[in-house]
């Protein structure tokens, strides 16, 4: 398949599949933060207004960009168009740059800006320092991308570099007063789960198989990606982490994890290939069935994880329809979803949401004039 009619296809589904994604509980909480991409959203809902549409065309448009920026760094390790956009096809379909593209938090643009330095590092490197030099003002997440660039250039040799990376490295650290807290308590496992969901299971030992065989003759992309990690499981020892401060980082190393694999397909006889063969074959097949698996688990509605993406419109929409337009409610994080899609705050009527049994309560002068449950809200 040409790749430009794969991405075609890829990007038409990730628009529709976003278009039908409500506003979940951790992304209506974002919105309230102070910071540069709330800035840049805010101005997409003056213009478009606000709908699931507006809040995900923003990381729809970065993944786009972010695949471009992909495809030029591919050129710089792989001479073949064949190899190239066989690594951007895996590195579309990795469970973390799909939920990346489709939800509303910082992590698409930390790819983007990570894939931009590198991509800059490779070609310009002049701009490049200058990016260093404004990613250290502009989220503390980026203490993950210097502590990889100290050690590649130690590597190097590059003292230069080392200082320019140290230095940028402190000023991030003390402007965002960077703090490693807590005592042990044992977050590794959570952290461990997370990462089988973002590269899928059965790639994610993949990746780590290729960190070690990659260790002897290191990349760019494996000193970011691997001491991202390192760095993550470490504190995940003391504290519970922010996954998005550090997944980013890591889910770049497509590249490297595709080059261990072509150069032991490589060195072997014809006769000797079959194996890896088999191994491709089963790797990229579990990564798509985990894309589906988790794709679909949106429409499994007593799924727990999901279901903050599948009511909050649909409410909405029928409080609307009834003439309900100011509201409060004894749950904030619902009340904000509904403040999301166009109702406004008041005392009028009071709206109790039942987690537990999916139910929506809406009382006037605590008399109770509806009595709804969100699976039928939702299937209408």
């Amino acid at each position: 398949m040409n790749i430009r009619i794969y991405f075609l296809f890829y990007y038409i589904f990730l628009f529709w599949y976003a278009i039908h994604l409500n506003i979940g509980d951790f992304e209506v909480l974002y919105l309230q933060n102070s910071n540069l991409i709330n800035y840049v959203s805010n101005f997409f809902f003056s213009i478009l207004g606000k709908s699931n549409f507006s809040l995900r065309l923003l990381s729809l448009i970065f993944s786009f960009f972010s695949i471009l920026l992909y495809a030029k760094i591919a050129k710089h390790y792989f001479k073949s168009t064949k190899e190239i956009n066989f690594t951007l096809i895996i590195f579309s379909l990795m469970p973390g740059f799909i939920i990346a593209s489709l939800l509303y938090n910082k992590s698409i643009y930390l790819i983007f800006l990570t894939l931009l330095f590198i991509y800059s590092f490779l070609y310009y490197r002049f701009f490049s320092y200058i990016l260093l030099a404004l990613y250290a003002f502009l989220d503390y997440s980026f203490i993950s991308l210097y502590f990889g660039l100290v050690f590649y250039s130690i590597y190097k040799k590059d003292t230069r570099f080392l200082i320019y990376s140290l230095l940028f490295l402190m000023i991030n650290a003390n402007y965002f007063h960077y703090d490693i807290n807590g005592h042990p308590q044992g977050h590794f496992l959570n952290l461990f789960i997370v990462y089988l969901a973002i590269f899928s299971p059965f790639v994610f030992v993949y990746f780590l198989y290729a960190i070690l065989k990659t260790f002897k003759k290191p990349n760019l992309l494996w000193f970011i990606s691997t001491f991202a990690l390192l760095f993550s499981i470490i504190l995940s020892f003391r504290q519970k982490i922010r996954i998005d401060d550090y997944a980013p980082f890591v889910i770049i190393s497509v590249i490297f994890m595709i080059k261990v694999f072509l150069n032991d397909y490589r060195v072997r006889l014809k006769i000797f290939r079959r194996p890896f063969k088999l191994l491709f074959v089963f790797l990229f097949s579990s990564l798509i069935l985990f894309d589906l698996f988790l794709l679909s688990s949106k429409y499994f509605f007593n799924k727990k994880i999901f279901f903050q993406f599948n009511y909050s419109q649909e409410v909405a929409k029928f409080l609307k329809k009834e003439n309900i337009n100011y509201i409060y409610c004894n749950d904030k994080t619902f009340c904000k979803k509904l403040y999301f899609y166009g109702l406004q705050k008041g005392t009028v009527y009071y709206i109790e949401f039942d987690k537990k049994n999916k139910k929506v309560s809406i009382l006037h002068n605590k008399t109770k004039l509806y009595d709804k449950y969100v699976s039928n809200l939702y299937k209408k």
